[in-house]
C-alpha cells in the first residue's frame, strides 16, 4: 500500500541523502566514547554509565564521529523499539562502537528535520517489513542495505525549518513545564515532612 503525500512532499531513500562515516580512530587518539541512548540521544559513555566501558587502547576501531552526524544503534528499547537514530550535536569530537551505524548527510536538508524524523514513528513500518529480529531478541537485525533502503518523507525546506521549529519549541516548553513539576514534587514532600514532625 502506498501512502499519499501532501503537495511538495516527497520520498527518498536514506542511501540518496546519506553515506556511511569512514572515519576511525587508528592511533586511539580520541577519548571521548560515545554511547547512542535512547531517552538521551548521542551522550558520553561516562555520563550515561558513570565510568567508561570502552577498555582504554581498544578503540582503534571505532567510529569517529563530529558534530552533525547520525548514529543508528539497533539496540530495542521501550522508546525505541527499532533502535535510537540520533543526530551528534556536541562540538568535541567522539568516538563510537562499530556496533553502530554512523552517517553524513550529503544532501540539502534541514539537520533538524531529520533527527525529528528519526525520532518519530515514520519509518518503523519499513523495518517491521524488510526487517528480521536475528539471533538477539533485544537487537534489529539490520544490513547495510535494509539501512540505507529505509524512506524518508522530505518536504520542501521551508516546511522542514517550520515543523522543526515547532518541534523545538514544543520540546523546549515540555522540559520546562517538566522541571517545575519536578520542583513542586519536592516542595509537596518536603511540607509533608514538616507537617508530620
Amino acid at each position: 500500500m502506498s501512502v499519499v503525500l501532501p503537495s511538495g512532499f516527497e520520498t527518498v531513500k536514506l542511501s540518496a541523502i546519506f553515506k556511511k562515516v569512514s572515519r576511525r580512530n587508528n592511533k586511539s587518539e580520541i577519548k571521548n566514547v560515545i554511547t547512542n541512548s535512547a531517552e538521551y540521544g548521542l551522550i558520553p559513555q561516562r555520563d550515561f554509565f558513570d565510568k567508561d566501558i570502552a577498555v582504554d587502547g581498544n578503540t582503534s576501531n571505532y567510529y569517529v564521529i563530529e558534530q552533525g552526524d547520525f548514529v543508528y544503534n539497533p539496540r530495542k528499547s521501550n522508546t525505541a523499539p527499532y533502535g535510537p537514530f540520533n543526530r551528534y550535536e556536541r562540538e568535541e569530537r567522539g568516538i563510537i562502537s562499530p556496533l553502530y551505524t554512523c552517517l553524513v548527510l550529503q544532501a540539502d536538508i534541514e539537520p533538524s528535520y531529520l533527527a525529528w524524523y528519526f525520532k518519530s514513528d515514520a519509518w518503523y513500518r519499513y523495518i517491521y517489513d524488510n526487517g528480521s529480529q536475528g539471533v538477539r531478541h533485544d537487537r534489529v537485525s539490520m544490513t547495510d542495505d535494509l539501512l540505507m533502503g529505509i524512506p524518508v518523507i522530505i518536504p520542501s525546506k521551508e516546511a522542514q525549518l517550520k515543523i522543526a521549529k515547532l518541534l523545538d519549541c514544543l520540546e523546549s516548553r515540555f522540559q520546562t513545564e517538566l522541571s517545575q513539576y519536578e520542583s513542586l514534587k519536592s516542595i509537596r514532600v518536603a511540607l509533608l515532612q514538616q507537617l508530620f514532625i
